[in-house]
């Protein structure tokens, strides 16, 4: 159900940063979709002063932000939060990374005050279990397709003809920093959850399937990270940072001998690219999605195990072959060597992939063809994304 609110908008309050632009491109097309009126603001959380918007918040039916970025918001002493509660105006907290990473950066939200969307329901399982129980709360799938990957059609000829085999777009740098100021957080916490965060990243680098605060709260030292939710969200974040650095490397370590376009930030530092693959750092998340509709297919990890990353859906929008992670949520969407390839990292699965991507264009224009078919499927064109105009 849609907002009535006549001539109310959505505000889209984001920072001005690309990746966000694409996401408020994103959110405004579903608006328009729907005949919801939405339009976008600029809020850099560096500078927290805003009046302008004071003057959104009379014709604003809600306020969507990326992570805390309206939570850092004042216009003049006053906090806009505040401001938005008074005025009967709700402010949804988009929440893009895992909460224990993004938590430790808000100040003032509260569960009177704020609203919560999540990628994930592991996440937002977290949030609820560990940090405000009994917040309002919703999910979305991804951050959504944007229109530069949508391709107009999807013919045997012009697949074959795309001249990406496979597109590998993993950044290496993380919320917590690179690999070596993550080791170097690891090491500076308490030898026996040094040991605990230690393991738990070995277990988790090989689990699909279970939350990723799981492994650390399976163990003795659970209790006291109850009692201490700061070291629990230092502890899981860096967990899964960890997790997802080891994960990207081990998919370019396999990738580097195949004819593949591989995009990161800072791969170059963990290793050089010698082999067919190419490497390219630091290219926009617009130009990545425009090249999805030359590339046979896209490889994708996710952050949770129940998280379907915006790649896969842009991978989707293209018609290209998605290559991701043999995780829960992707057993449920897709169906290995029909509309998607499946891989693992204890086996040769994603190896397997890159050869029927690199090697077999045929057989992968049969995998693309049948998940291009879901691009206009409600799940995959903007699933969840109502959470953000019904608060």
């Amino acid at each position: 159900m849609v907002m009535s609110c006549e001539k109310k908008f959505l505000y889209f309050a984001r920072p001005d940063h690309p990746n966000d632009a694409v996401y408020a491109e994103n959110v405004l097309e579903f608006c328009g979709e729907i005949g919801h009126p939405a339009r976008e603001i600029i809020v850099n959380c560096k500078d927290t002063n805003h009046c302008d918007l004071e003057n959104c918040i009379a014709d604003a039916a809600v306020f969507v932000s990326p992570n805390y970025n309206l939570d850092h918001s004042c216009i003049g002493d006053r906090r806009f939060l505040d401001l938005a509660q008074a005025a009967g105006v709700p402010v949804i907290h988009w929440m893009l990374d895992h909460p224990s990473a993004r938590w430790p950066q808000f100040e003032c939200a509260n569960a009177e005050n704020s609203r919560f969307v999540f990628l994930s329901c592991d996440a937002e399982a977290y949030f609820k279990k560990f940090i405000m129980p009994g917040c309002r709360s919703g999910r979305t799938v991804g951050v959504g397709p944007n229109h530069r990957s949508r391709a107009s059609g999807l013919s045997r000829d012009a697949f074959l003809a795309r001249e990406i085999p496979a597109l590998i777009p993993l950044n290496l740098r993380r919320l917590a920093g690179t690999c070596e100021e993550i080791a170097a957080q690891i090491e500076s916490l308490p030898s026996h959850l040094r040991r605990l965060v230690a393991e738990s990243i070995e277990l988790n680098f090989f689990d699909l399937e279970s939350p990723i605060e799981s492994q650390v709260l399976s163990h003795g030292a659970a209790s006291e990270l109850l009692d201490n939710r700061v070291m629990l969200h230092k502890c899981v974040m860096l967990i899964e940072d960890a997790v997802q650095i080891k994960r990207r490397l081990r998919v370019f370590e396999a990738a580097r001998n195949y004819p593949v376009l591989m995009q990161s930030d800072i791969a170059s530092h963990h290793f050089s690219v010698t082999g067919p693959a190419t490497l390219e750092e630091n290219v926009s998340m617009a130009e990545t999605n425009s090249r999805m509709q030359r590339s046979r297919a896209v490889v994708s990890v996710v952050h949770a195990n129940d998280e379907v990353h915006d790649r896969t859906l842009n991978g989707v929008n293209a018609g290209s072959v998605n290559i991701i992670e043999d995780n829960r949520i992707n057993r449920q969407l897709f169906r290995h060597g029909e509309n998607a390839l499946l891989f693992r990292y204890d086996d040769d699965s994603l190896k397997e992939a890159l050869d029927l991507a690199c090697f077999d264009p045929s057989s992968a224009f049969e995998i693309a063809e049948a998940g291009f078919a879901l691009r206009d499927d409600p799940y995959f064109r903007f699933g969840g994304f109502d959470h953000l105009v019904t608060p």
